[in-house]
């Protein structure tokens, strides 16, 4: 991932607190980046006789709502811009959005769901994973823990090309939380066949990381994760999106979907 110059903040007009604000101003702080901080409403007008004037009524509060909220940030020297659309679908068109600020990341307070309703119901935060260009990172509700300590999953025997740039992007942001000194930082690697064992000392030289913080576990990629993730006690987890596409991918999913409720700790997935 790039040095961040727009990261694109996810305003829920429903929800009283934004805790994806309030990483995001934090990382803004630390980086300079200019904050986008969009919000996407819709309410059935049918039965209102001027529509055009309700809708540009109800944007305008929305407006005043999130420019009440960049005031404060604004003041500290922070860069922010406001962005209000009228739409149904809001994740589609935060995704759009992403697209049109060159965003390099994205930041989304993410809600406990039951898989049936993530499976069946295709919430935001499937939406933002799947179609997503940058990386998007899901900010629990939980506070930031003072001490950070960062897990990111790779496959160190992976041979096609896309999966090689995965494990590449992933490592390339784990190194850089190392040299800004932020995190304590650990990976890991599932494995579900002993002919097929991951290499402990490649991907330690590989990624800088001494090799008792590298995890090479036995059992599914999202078991092994969540439950490495606990032991080591994440903050954060990052995740590789393969596979976001077909078939296949919308009836099981991929691995950054199946571990995302079942952590407490935010969760970043990576294209």
């Amino acid at each position: 991932m790039n040095e961040l110059n727009t990261i694109l903040v996810v305003f829920d007009p429903t929800q009283e607190q934004q805790p994806a604000l309030d990483r995001a101003a934090k990382v803004a702080e630390e980086t300079g980046a200019c904050l986008h901080l969009f919000a996407c409403i819709y309410s059935d007008l049918d039965k209102v006789k001027n529509r055009e004037e309700e809708t540009s009524k109800l944007v305008e509060e929305q407006q005043a709502i999130l420019s009440a909220a960049a005031g404060p940030l604004i003041e500290k020297g922070a860069r922010v811009v406001t962005e209000v659309e009228w739409g149904r679908n809001w994740y589609h068109a935060v995704v759009q959005v992403s697209e049109k600020t060159n965003a390099d990341i994205v930041f989304k307070s993410s809600y406990r769901h039951s898989t049936g309703k993530r499976l069946f119901n295709r919430t935001s935060d499937w939406t933002l994973i799947r179609e997503c260009q940058c990386p998007v990172l899901l900010v629990k509700e939980c506070k930031p823990a003072e001490e950070q300590r960062v897990l990111a999953a790779v496959d160190i025997r992976a041979r096609t090309e896309s999966y090689e740039k995965l494990n590449d992007n992933i490592i390339d942001f784990s190194r850089r939380v190392l040299e800004h000194d932020r995190a304590e930082v650990h990976f890991v690697n599932a494995f579900e066949d002993f002919r097929a064992l991951p290499d402990r000392q490649a991907l330690s030289e590989k990624s800088g990381i001494e090799s008792g913080r590298i995890h090479i576990k036995l059992g599914a990629p999202e078991k092994v994760i969540v439950d490495t993730a606990r032991k080591v006690d994440a903050t954060l987890v990052v995740v590789g999106n393969s596979g976001r596409t077909g078939i296949a991918a919308a009836f099981h999913g991929n691995t950054v979907e199946k571990v995302l409720d079942k952590l407490e700790c935010d969760v970043l997935s990576m294209p």
